[in-house]
């Protein structure tokens, strides 16, 4: 999990260098936060399995 908070921090980062407005910035945020949750469910269901 480590890695992944790097990757998170890394691409939020990058996003907020790239994204001018702040809306499109949350969006992403958001996005990519949702993903990361998705991914540690499918991990932790698979590790309880």
């Amino acid at each position: 999990m480590a890695t992944w908070a790097t990757i998170v921090a890394l691409t939020t980062g990058v996003a907020a260098y790239l994204a001018s407005d702040f809306p499109s910035l949350l969006t992403g945020a958001g996005e990519l936060a949702a993903v990361v949750a998705l991914f540690a469910l499918v991990c932790a269901a698979e590790a309880f399995n």
